[in-house]
């Protein structure tokens, strides 16, 4: 398993959640998130305006090869300033009221 944080402009989420879907993905959580980084600074404020959407979502095995695939030809056609990025860590396991069905 495999856990993915995206990070992307809050006018990209609708597209970001229509991947997931397509994906079979449908467990994940979100954030609206100020910051400031290379795409610049996101504090929703009059002088820094915007923010940034955080998702969060675990993956299994089956379906993390296509998903990253997918996320990373989305992130081509993204700009810089959009600030779109996905971070993949690996889960060692998952404790949970319902377990994972994998491995």
């Amino acid at each position: 398993m495999k856990m993915l944080i995206i990070f992307c402009s809050d006018t990209k989420l609708e597209e970001v959640r229509e991947i997931l879907e397509a994906h079979d993905v449908h467990g994940y959580s979100e954030a609206e998130v100020r910051g400031s980084g290379v795409s610049g600074k996101h504090l929703g404020t009059r002088a820094w305006p915007g923010v940034s959407s955080l998702l969060f979502t675990v993956v299994g095995s089956d379906k993390i090869d296509e998903l990253i695939a997918a996320l990373s030809e989305y992130a081509e056609s993204c700009a810089v300033e959009e600030g779109f990025r996905v971070l993949i860590l690996p889960v060692e396991q998952m404790i949970g009221s319902r377990p994972a069905t994998e491995e």
